[in-house]
C-alpha cells in the first residue's frame, strides 16, 4: 500500500504541476479546454465500457480467471470497432459546416475537437485494460502503468512546455494518447503471460467459458447504466456553469475541482482498486466477514482523503498563485466545499465496490435515477444564484446522497446475501 500511495502522491504531483504550468504558459482558457477532456475521458471510461466493465472485472477477481481472460480478448475487437465508429463518425461530422460550427459553439473547434475525442478514446482503452490488471491480483504491476498513465506522461508535458517544445494544448493532449496507447499494450502483454502460466494451473470449478461475454454483458448492464450516471453527476455542473459564467471564472473552477479531486484519486489508486478484488473473494470464502472488511476499507479510504486534504489546505495559496491567480476568501470557501464532497466521494467508490461484489446493480441503478431527477433542477438554481460556489454546492450535495444511498444499499444487499446463503447450501450439498 505504501508504494502505492507514493506513486499516487507522485502522479497527483504531476499532475498538479501539469495545471499550473498549463495555467502559466497557455493561460486559463487552456485549463478550461484541458477540463473538458477530462470530463470527456472519465465519462467516456463508463459509456464506451458498454456494461461488460463491472461483471468482466468481477470474474476476473475470482479463482479461475481463464474464462474472463478469453472474454476481455472478445471485447478488444468489440472496443476496437466501436472506437473506429466513433472516429467516423466525427470525421463525418467535421465535414458539415453547420456541425462544425456547432462543436465551435461550445468552444471545440475541429483540431480541439479530435483531441479530445481520442484522449477520451485512449484513456477508455487504457482504464479497462489497467482495471483488468488490478482484478487479476497484480497490484504492483498494475499501479505502476496507473502512475505511468496518470502521472508520469504530466511529467513529459510539463518539461515540454517549459522548454517552449510544446506550445498548445493540442500538443499537450497528444502526448497523453501516446502515453495511453502504450499502457494499453504493456497491460495485453502482462495479461497474455498471466494467462499463459495459468493454463497449467487446476482450478476449482470448470474452465470452460459458460455462455461467452453475454452474461458478462446482462449481469453487467445495471451497473453500467448505474456508472453513467454516477460520472455525469460528478462531472455535469461544470457544463451547467459553463453557460452562467466566463471561460476565465470556469477555468479557476476547474483548477480548483482538479486540487480537490485528487483526494478522491489518491484513495482510488492506494484502497479502492485493491479493495474490490478482495471483497469478491470475501464474500465467496468467508461471507460473515464481507461488511467488517467494506467498513475498513472505507475507513482506511476516509483517512486517506483527510491527510490528503489537510495537505491540500496547507499548501492551495501556493498553488493558486503559481497559477497565476491569487487565492482570495472565495477561492478557499470553494476548495473547503469540494474538499469535503469528494471525500465522501471516495468513501462511496469503496462502497460501489462492495455493490459490485454483491451483484446489486438494480437496486444501485433505481436509487441513483431518483438521485439524478433531483440533481439537475436543484443544481441548475443553485448555479444560476451563485455561480461556482452554486456548482460546488450542488457537486457535495450530490456526493452526501450517493455516499447515503450506497451505504444503505450495501447493507441491505449484504443481509439478503448472507440469508440466501444457508438456503442454497443444501441444494449444493445435494
Amino acid at each position: 500500500m505504501l508504494t502505492r500511495l507514493f506513486l499516487r502522491i507522485s502522479a497527483l504531483g504531476l499532475k498538479f504541476a501539469l495545471a499550473i504550468v498549463v495555467a502559466r504558459t497557455l493561460g486559463f482558457d487552456a485549463i478550461a479546454a484541458y477540463g473538458l477532456a477530462v470530463a470527456a475521458s472519465v465519462i467516456a471510461s463508463k459509456v464506451l465500457g458498454l456494461g461488460f466493465s463491472p461483471e468482466l472485472n468481477r470474474r476476473l477477481s475470482e479463482a479461475n480467471p481463464l474464462p474472463a481472460i478469453d472474454n476481455a480478448r472478445r471485447l478488444c475487437v468489440v472496443y476496437g470497432a466501436l472506437y473506429l465508429l466513433l472516429a467516423a463518425a466525427l470525421a463525418v461530422a467535421t465535414l458539415n459546416e453547420t456541425a462544425a460550427a456547432l462543436l465551435a459553439r461550445f468552444g471545440l473547434p475541429v483540431s480541439l475537437a479530435w483531441s479530445v475525442l481520442l484522449v477520451a478514446l485512449s484513456e477508455h482503452a487504457a482504464f479497462e485494460t489497467n482495471g483488468w490488471l488490478f482484478s487479476l491480483h497484480r497490484p504492483r504491476a498494475a499501479s505502476l502503468l496507473l502512475f505511468v498513465r496518470t502521472g508520469a506522461w504530466a511529467g513529459i508535458a510539463c518539461a515540454g512546455l517549459l522548454a517552449g517544445v510544446v506550445q498548445s494544448i493540442e500538443m499537450v493532449f497528444a502526448i497523453w494518447i501516446m502515453t495511453n496507447i502504450l499502457v494499453v499494450i504493456a497491460c495485453l502483454r502482462r495479461i497474455d503471460a498471466f494467462a499463459h502460466r495459468a493454463r497449467g494451473i487446476r482450478f476449482p470449478g470448470s474452465a470452460a467459458d459458460s455462455g461467452g461475454v453475454f452474461p458478462v454483458w446482462l449481469h453487467g448492464l445495471p451497473f453500467y447504466a448505474a456508472g453513467v450516471l454516477l460520472v455525469v453527476l460528478q462531472y455535469a455542473e461544470r457544463f451547467i456553469a459553463g453557460s452562467h459564467v466566463s471561460a476565465d471564472v470556469l477555468g479557476q473552477y476547474v483548477f480548483a475541482w482538479s486540487l480537490a479531486n485528487a483526494v478522491q484519486t489518491v484513495a482510488f489508486a492506494t484502497v479502492v482498486a485493491t479493495a474490490g478484488p478482495r471483497f469478491v473473494r470475501t464474500l465467496a470464502a468467508t461471507p460473515g466477514a464481507f461488511l467488517l472488511q467494506v467498513r475498513h476499507a472505507a475507513a482506511a479510504s476516509a483517512a486517506v482523503t483527510l491527510l490528503a486534504s489537510a495537505v491540500i489546505a496547507v499548501v492551495y495559496r501556493d498553488l493558486f498563485a503559481f497559477a497565476h491567480e491569487p487565492a482570495d476568501a472565495g477561492h478557499a470557501a470553494l476548495l473547503a466545499v469540494l474538499l469535503v464532497s469528494f471525500v465522501l466521494r471516495a468513501v462511496a467508490d469503496v462502497l460501489w465496490a462492495a455493490a459490485i461484489a454483491l451483484r446489486g446493480g438494480s437496486v444501485v441503478l433505481a436509487a441513483l435515477t431518483i438521485i439524478a431527477l433531483l440533481y439537475l433542477p436543484v443544481a441548475s438554481q443553485l448555479i444560476a444564484r451563485d455561480g461556482v460556489m452554486g456548482a460546488a454546492l450542488a457537486h457535495l450535495a450530490t456526493s452526501v446522497a450517493v455516499a447515503a444511498m450506497l451505504a444503505l444499499s450495501v447493507a441491505r444487499l449484504a443481509r439478503r446475501h448472507r440469508h440466501i446463503l444457508p438456503a442454497a447450501e443444501p441444494h449444493r450439498a445435494g
